[in-house]
């Protein structure tokens, strides 16, 4: 990896990778490219760094490496989710960054280090994902050499996880926003549903809205159905009979 750059450059590199992740649509394929291309990036910044990855919950509420530089990341990282401990979930469920300065000494997770140490890695340096308040993950370096990280490299890598934070949060405020408008879709159809079935009820049986729509409770009551079920099938069935030349059910 390259030995870093002056904090200008470093800057520089952060705003064209924000500027590519903004510029994308969030599809889960876009999603993964903005953080495989920052997680790169972060590897080939912060001196000394063998690979860089990201630790996030996957949609079933476990713990995975949403991006990884190469193997040796996943395989560590996947240690800790198995052991139940290491430096990334400290990170990650006590909101602090932390920095491992030779794995083999260290007697924080004395399994993991023993673990990681057999896959040559020596140093690390991890920092929590903040969203909105939540820590929602974790970004870390690895490092094959001792006393890789400095207090430079950990502004740096506060750097990059600032920003994986505020597009994580933008994904969050998009997913809420369409989840907003899916809800408010189904409401409105429920209501022209339910309005379609009342009307039918009112020419039907020959009464006001009020009382076609007491109608439509009292089926609803005895069938101990939804009222928009209860209206669905109120005016499947006249289509079907409509079709067929019937007339009203």
């Amino acid at each position: 990896m390259t030995e870093g750059g002056s904090p200008e450059n470093v800057a520089e590199q952060l705003s064209a990778a924000y500027a590519h992740a903004s510029g994308l649509l969030w599809s889960e394929q876009a999603v993964s490219s903005a953080l495989a291309r920052i997680t790169a990036l972060a590897a080939d910044v912060i001196p000394e760094s063998s690979g860089s990855g990201i630790s996030l919950l996957d949609s079933a509420g476990q713990r995975t490496t949403s991006a990884a530089t190469d193997r040796l990341v996943e395989a560590a990282d996947a240690l800790q989710y198995g052991l139940e401990q290491g430096p990334c979930l400290t990170a990650w469920n006590d909101h602090l960054l932390i920095r491992v300065d030779n794995v083999a000494r260290d007697l924080r997770w004395p399994q993991w280090a023993s673990r990681a140490t057999e896959l040559g890695i020596a140093s690390v340096l991890s920092a929590p994902l903040v969203a909105g308040g939540d820590t929602l993950g974790a970004l870390k370096v690895y490092s094959s050499r001792p006393h890789a990280y400095t207090e430079v490299s950990e502004d740096l890598l506060r750097r990059f996880a600032e920003l994986i934070s505020i597009l994580l949060m933008q994904l969050q405020t998009a997913q809420s926003a369409q989840q907003f408008s899916d809800d408010l879709k189904d409401a409105l159809q429920s209501r022209e549903l339910i309005a379609f079935a009342r009307g039918i009820l009112m020419v039907r049986e020959q009464v006001d809205a009020d009382r076609a729509y007491l109608r439509l409770i009292e089926l609803a009551d005895r069938r101990r159905m939804p009222i928009r079920a209860v209206a669905a099938e109120i005016v499947a069935s006249t289509a079907r009979n409509a079709e067929v030349g019937h007339g009203s059910p």
